[in-house]
């Protein structure tokens, strides 16, 4: 196996771990453990659509290829603003966020295992040793992160400065990476000192789905909120609140290399080096405390039925068939504790929410306010688009291997439990994807959709079957790293063309007098039909 390059350049530094009474042998052999199992780990992110078992060198960048592309346009921006405070604001601003992102998302298995402690400190192993480790993993990661996404902004700013920017922005990276690494271990310990581990995993899923959501619709929201023109004449204005703001200290080092300095910017130079060594300090105090905590994560946490009440209630009330009640509240709770799951579903869903709103940015013109057409409810069939990404993923799942109940058991009632299935679907996303774009649209063309998002609502609902029909088989029972597999394009195209009459029939019964309403009478009046013979599972 070939050697890390981290690891040869931390040989340069082992006389200095020695002098400290590190055994730098040791520590050198639990970090290579460490980076192997990285490399060998999925990351919260994955763009890849099939499994490799091979892959070589190439795979780091394969790794952090969203995060170059991320730091490349990032650097081109920065790139266009001359004013040395605001380019450097928007740089902090967009670097705490996406490095404090990916390091809960994706790292966050580090920052809180405890593992590596149960199973190297029962050794003849030095405790130092073991925390040492910990800290130059997470900091080799955050090296390699600052690569792809600050290594772009670096060449522009020697592009439009000089090479003296070079020290100066390497030490300001490394002082950012500690305040984000000791501001995220303040937010654990803080969770974790009022509330059970399993809050703290729940947020760390949040913010994969966010992180995920962002990464793959985000980009289209950035690009039309950027005025390229203005951004040239934008100059920095001193307030004092500003010396309570960490993002906007770091572009004072470059204003006094470039500009000359007022005494508020020198001010901000010494915060950039205090502030981070003084939160050190203050963590290494308080670092016995947070391994204890760190123990409630060993545990799974208890969920209480009473929150699912309303859930169990409605459940009740739109099943009356036992197998089917079983089913929903079984499939409700898989899509509320399978997080990897959830971290497929989600980042789909949101194209749902996203994309009639951005069709509706993409007609407006200069400043003007937004004007109905009359055709904008038809964007709002994005949203019965997402239904076949949904139904594919429903068969995959973190705990696969229990499916094996249903085909062991000889289990027969296949309609009822699709049916369940369907309804939980319905409960927990598509209805209120529906109504949360019902209220953008609201707000943007005051009520005068409420009619179309109704029809829509009633059509998405006599659809769910007829989707089901084409996408269900066997649920939850297939492994969660093959969803990244590519499904058929004839199920989606057929999926097309069926969300695509509905959209026509809405179209032409706008035209015609009354026809709204009959339209709307008729889908209520087949909802019953489709749900009753159309059902997947015969």
């Amino acid at each position: 196996m070939n050697e890390f390059l981290s690891l040869k350049i931390l040989d340069f530094f082992k006389k200095i771990f020695e002098g400290f009474g590190i055994d730098y042998k040791l520590l050198r052999i639990i970090l290579k453990t460490k980076l192997i199992l990285d490399s060998r780990r999925a990351p919260a992110i994955n763009t890849n659509n099939k499994r490799k078992k091979d892959e070589g060198q190439t795979s780091l960048l394969k790794g952090y290829f969203l995060h170059m592309l991320f730091g490349i346009f990032l650097a081109f921006f920065i790139y266009f603003i001359k004013d040395e405070m605001i380019r450097m604001m928007y740089f902090s601003g967009a670097f705490f966020f996406m490095t404090t992102m990916y390091l809960i998302s994706d790292f966050s298995f580090v920052l809180l295992d405890t593992k590596d402690k149960n199973i190297l400190l029962t050794k003849p192993v030095d405790s130092r040793t073991v925390s040492l480790s910990k800290v130059l993993h997470i900091l080799i990661y955050m090296f390699r992160l600052n690569a792809f996404i600050a290594g772009p902004t670096l060449i522009a700013l020697v592009m439009s400065n000089d090479l003296f920017v070079i020290p100066i922005f390497l030490l300001e990276i490394l002082l950012m990476d500690l305040m984000i690494f000791l501001v995220t271990a303040f937010v654990y310990l803080l969770v974790l000192r009022f509330f059970d581990g399993e809050l703290l995993r729940n947020i760390i899923n949040l913010i994969q789905i966010l992180l995920t959501i962002l990464v793959t619709v985000g980009y289209q929201i950035a690009v039309r909120m950027i005025d390229f023109t203005s951004l040239q004449n934008m100059k920095y204005s001193f307030n004092a609140a500003h010396y309570l703001n960490p993002i906007l200290w770091f572009g004072a080092p470059f204003e006094i290399l470039y500009n000359g300095g007022e005494s508020y910017l020198y001010v901000f130079t010494a915060l950039i080096i205090i502030v981070p060594v003084a939160n050190f300090i203050i963590y290494l105090s308080l670092s016995k405390k947070m391994e204890s905590l760190l123990l409630k994560l060993e545990g799974e946490g208890k969920e209480r039925p009473s929150k699912h009440g309303i859930e169990r209630l409605i459940g009740f009330m739109i099943n009356r068939n036992e197998i089917s009640k079983q089913s929903f509240n079984f499939s409700n709770a898989m899509f509320r504790s399978d997080r990897s799951l959830k971290l497929k579903i989600y980042p789909a869903l949101s194209s749902g929410i996203l994309l009639p709103v951005l069709m509706i940015f993409n007609m407006r013109v200069g400043g003007q306010e937004f004007k109905a057409t009359g055709y904008e409810y038809l964007y709002l069939y994005f949203n019965l688009l997402m239904l076949p990404s949904v139904f594919y993923l429903v068969k995959f799942s973190s705990a696969w291997k229990g499916s094996y109940v249903f085909i062991s058991s000889g289990f027969k009632d296949i309609k009822n439990l699709y049916r369940g299935l369907m309804r939980s679907l319905a409960y927990r996303f598509f209805i209120p994807l529906i109504i949360l774009n019902g209220v953008i649209y609201t707000l943007i063309f005051k009520f005068g959709f409420v009619k179309d998002i109704v029809i829509l609502l009633l059509a998405g609902i006599a659809i769910l079957p007829v989707i089901g029909k084409i996408y269900l088989e066997s649920p939850f029972s297939k492994p969660i790293d093959e969803s990244n597999q590519r499904d058929s394009l004839d199920k989606f195209l057929l999926s097309l063309a069926i969300v695509a009459v509905f959209a026509i029939v809405h179209f032409y019964s706008r035209m015609i007098p009354m026809g709204s309403w009959i339209y709307l009478a008729i889908l209520a009046a087949g909802i019953p039909i489709s749900w009753k013979f159309v059902t997947p599972g015969e």
